[in-house]
């Protein structure tokens, strides 16, 4: 039963089953591709944060979400922001199973609720998320729809389902070119010891950092730059970047991606990247039952078979790309999908997963010095 200051809230999945709650965050209505997120109890802020989760409605597995609050909006000394992974809440909709009220951190300055309230977005809590889960393993992603009213508001059931049912699958659109930055931007350490230029189809902030700690110039371009606009900065080497959606609908950045192949210049991409390098090459992307999303993802080195705790979050993956030169150097030990391609003979290669962690383990931070010498031996 709701308490009258508690707003009820509804998540509709598309085959007209709900589940009702209390919502949190803005009183709205929005659709959405459900998936859910395996992290624990911290990496709330970069999950929410994370231009990747542009379009989706994402539901966390752990129990209850907000404990530590919301730090500040502040940046550090090359200009980049602390603490998230972007400058606004990428999701569309959030569903967890308990939303903390009373965090607790010396840096905390307000609650989960009113980030939400504050970005406009809405979320539901005291609902069943393992049962969700459950759902999306066994039947794959789906568009759903979550509600929040206003107090005392009566529900729309049959309305929502209408809704669910014709919603339209976010996949649909060039994702990246939504989150994209639209201009130009530099991060430039004081001496820096090379250039590098950065695709951006929707970067998260600590790429941006792991590259500029390491003495590296990064020229932030949009998801549309052409191949020439791109070497017109005379790069010691191109990054392309994570991002949302279909890799297949990134025709500028697959032509870029061939380009960058053929030239022989040095590249690194970070999962949207990895499929948009792999496709350049003449490969073929296809969509996960429910994807990757989490903390904790276990991938083995093909060649030395080490394994590696992971942070990951893509629902796409790539294949058949060996013959454009390219061989495998990481796998998902869960499923055997792709987490790594190499070029076998020129200084470019990409991993599917996400290197710089926020949130996760550090186990693969020694990729950006590969990059670092890449670039240098050429």
């Amino acid at each position: 039963m709701l308490y009258k200051k508690e707003r009820p809230a509804i998540l509709m999945l598309q085959d007209g089953r709900y589940f009702q709650g209390i919502g949190f965050g803005a009183t709205k209505i929005v659709s959405g591709e459900l998936v859910f997120n395996t992290i624990t109890g911290a990496g709330y802020l970069e999950t929410l944060t994370d231009p990747s989760y542009w379009g989706q409605i994402v539901v966390m597995t752990h129990p209850l979400i907000g404990n530590y609050g919301i730090p500040p909006w502040e940046k550090d000394k090359f200009g980049i922001t602390k603490h998230f992974e972007s400058d606004s809440i990428k999701v569309t909709g959030y569903v967890v199973n308990e939303c903390c009220k009373h965090p607790s951190h010396y840096q905390s300055v307000k609650t989960l609720d009113e980030f939400l309230t504050e970005q406009n977005v809405p979320g539901i809590e005291w609902i069943d998320t393992r049962a969700i889960t459950k759902i999306i393993r066994d039947e794959g992603v789906q568009v759903g729809v979550l509600a929040v009213y206003n107090y005392g508001e009566k529900l729309h059931i049959e309305e929502l389902k209408q809704l669910a049912s014709e919603a339209e699958d976010p996949n649909l659109r060039n994702l990246a070119s939504e989150v994209s930055t639209k201009d130009v931007m530099i991060h430039k350490p004081s001496n820096p010891i090379g250039k590098v230029v950065l695709l951006d189809m929707g970067v998260k902030l600590n790429i941006l950092r792991s590259l500029v700690y390491r003495g590296l110039e990064v020229i932030v371009v949009p998801y549309n730059y052409t191949y020439e606009q791109i070497m017109s900065y005379n790069p010691n080497g191109v990054f392309i970047s994570n991002g949302p959606g279909d890799p297949a609908i990134c025709k500028s950045a697959i032509e870029v991606s061939r380009k960058l192949i053929e030239n022989n210049i040095p590249t690194m991409g970070i999962c949207l990247g990895n499929q948009i390098l792999a496709l350049g090459a003449g490969g073929s992307s296809y969509k996960l039952k429910y994807g990757h999303r989490g903390g904790n993802k276990t991938v083995v080195n093909t060649q030395s078979q080490k394994c590696y705790i992971t942070s990951q979050n893509h629902g796409f993956c790539v294949k058949d790309f060996e013959k454009g030169g390219f061989k495998e150097i990481l796998r998902n030990i869960d499923d055997n999908s792709n987490e790594g391609i190499e070029h076998i003979s020129k200084p470019i290669f990409a991993v599917q997963f996400h290197p710089e962690a926020c949130p996760g383990p550090l186990d693969s931070l020694y990729l950006f010095d590969k990059f670092l010498e890449n670039m240098k031996l050429c």
